[in-house]
């Protein structure tokens, strides 16, 4: 099993990395995140809602979950190595998200203020996930709306000036295209490829656990273990599809 870290990442500055939810980052790519910043590599996570309605149950409001959710988020990112400044909550309605110009537009936001060489996303395609001949899974509506509206976003939207165009009166932000994709949940896909984060599984399973209110510390290691031991491998590997889209 090859690892395709620097065959990616060897040339990649700035890495965006877009998910619906505090959590999805950490459980789908932490280690991969641990591995590019202690690497050096500037990492923006954006996550699409706040997971204000993600309630196991307990009683308490949305407002107040929100705000529980985003402070283990950053405890989760501060693990990870992202800092503040790239830690960024776009506060959408959690179960809201639909592929439609008012998710795309502070996503085209985000890549003409960063510039990303490379985006991780969402799975924007199949709406049922199969990871294996013995489980397989919805994708969450969402992960599925987030994955298409991030891709509309890098093109033709970051790009094409006459869409947003209040968005260039932050003499920050330039039109921006991004070719180069990673998505998650694509297991077995004909362009999948690994990443080892032998070296940083245990931090991926430290920011998982971070998210006291939905898992327990026995969780996040046993989504540590689930997601990437291999069986005939004694490395640990997150799995991407790998797509260039120029």
């Amino acid at each position: 099993m090859k690892d395709s870290y620097d065959d990616i990442f060897k040339d990649k500055e700035r890495i965006l990395v877009v998910f619906a939810h505090p959590d999805d980052a950490e459980i789908y790519c932490g280690g991969t995140i641990a591995r590019l910043t202690k690497d050096n590599k500037e990492v923006r996570v954006v996550k699409v809602t706040s997971g204000n309605k993600g309630s196991r149950g307990q009683e308490i409001s949305e407002e107040d979950l929100r705000k529980l959710r985003e402070n283990e988020d950053s405890q989760a990112m501060r693990v990870l190595g992202v800092t503040p400044k790239n830690n960024v909550y776009l506060n959408l309605g959690d179960g809201e998200i639909n592929n439609d110009m008012r998710t795309i537009e502070p996503l085209v936001k985000q890549i003409r203020l960063f510039k990303p060489d490379l985006v991780i996303t969402h799975n924007p395609e199949d709406v049922i996930i199969k990871f294996d001949e013995k489980d397989s899974w919805v994708n969450h509506r969402d992960h599925r709306n987030t994955g298409v509206s991030v891709v509309d976003a890098t093109y033709p939207y970051g790009r094409d000036v006459l869409f947003f165009p209040k968005h260039f009166e932050d003499k920050r932000v330039s039109s921006h295209k991004v070719a180069e994709y990673l998505f998650v949940d694509s297991y077995n896909h004909k362009d999948e490829i690994f990443i080892d984060v032998t070296n940083t599984s245990e931090t991926r399973t430290k920011a998982i656990a971070c998210h006291a209110s939905q898992y327990s510390e026995d969780y996040a290691k046993d989504t540590t273990n689930y997601f990437t031991v291999i069986k005939g491998s004694n490395r640990r590997w997150e799995r991407f599809r790998y797509v260039v889209a120029d």
